[in-house]
């Protein structure tokens, strides 16, 4: 009996320093899948009970990443069941559509089925990429953290904004999408331009009628008025023209 007892917590020890020696061991738990195209390194998510592919970018059911021999499993393995890591060190399928990644930068779920992106605002991520990554797609290391990540707000630059429209429209499915946001931004910014230089224009000729005929100022005002109502009323019909592109 004692040379029983020995062999077990020498066995212990050495199973601990195994577990040891490979880092921080990586967390699985084993999921019954269903989807058939579930691969290696897909980040999924938990919804009624059924493990799927992630397809919306910073989903908050995410579970984890479909990894290969983590050290720590929990549940029943069978063969409809796959290891899904929750937490530790594994690859994941990413892609550069939402910008670069750096070493450091937290990724998260993406509109393409199980492919991680860089987390460029608040929300759920699955973890911390170990290296750079800037192709369309690919696999790389990422330390898995399933965590709420809250971005302070950035000012928007011009070229920030140009970098994320280009990047949208390297996803033919968000072409129609990007092309009605930019057509409705468009719209909406020309409005607003001609609107304030018939604005300073109207105002200027009235000055100017007024300083040179001082006996019609009341007349020169109402033009004035009426003049500035109906730019108000066109601007408002610009905006409101760009809304209904934006919505409809």
């Amino acid at each position: 009996m004692k040379k029983v007892l020995v062999f077990l917590i020498l066995f212990g020890i050495f199973s601990f320093q195994i577990v040891l020696s490979q880092g921080v061991p990586m967390i699985a738990q084993y999921f019954e899948i269903k989807d058939p195209e579930i691969k290696k390194g897909d980040i999924v998510s938990l919804r009624n009970k059924e493990i799927y592919r992630s397809n919306v970018p910073y989903d908050e059911n995410i579970v984890g990443v479909i990894g290969e021999n983590p050290i720590l499993v929990f549940g029943k393995e069978t063969t409809t069941t796959l290891p899904v890591v929750s937490y530790g060190k594994t690859l994941v399928r990413v892609t550069n559509q939402n910008g670069e990644i750096k070493k450091g930068d937290f990724i998260t779920s993406s509109n393409r089925p199980g492919v991680g992106q860089k987390a460029t605002e608040s929300g759920f991520v699955v973890g911390k990429a170990l290296e750079d990554f800037n192709e369309d797609e690919g696999i790389i290391p990422v330390f898995v953290n399933i965590q709420y990540l809250n971005l302070a707000p950035k000012r928007p630059t011009f070229g920030g904004i140009i970098q994320q429209i280009l990047s949208a429209l390297r996803v033919p499915e968000n072409v129609p999408e990007v092309l009605r946001y930019t057509f409705a931004i468009f719209l909406a910014g020309m409005s607003f331009l001609f609107g304030f230089i018939f604005f300073v224009r109207t105002l200027r000729e009235g000055i100017v009628g007024i300083s040179r005929n001082p006996l019609a100022k009341k007349s020169i005002q109402t033009a004035m008025i009426l003049n500035l109502i109906g730019i108000s009323i066109l601007t408002l019909a610009g905006v409101g023209l760009a809304l209904f592109v934006i919505l409809y």
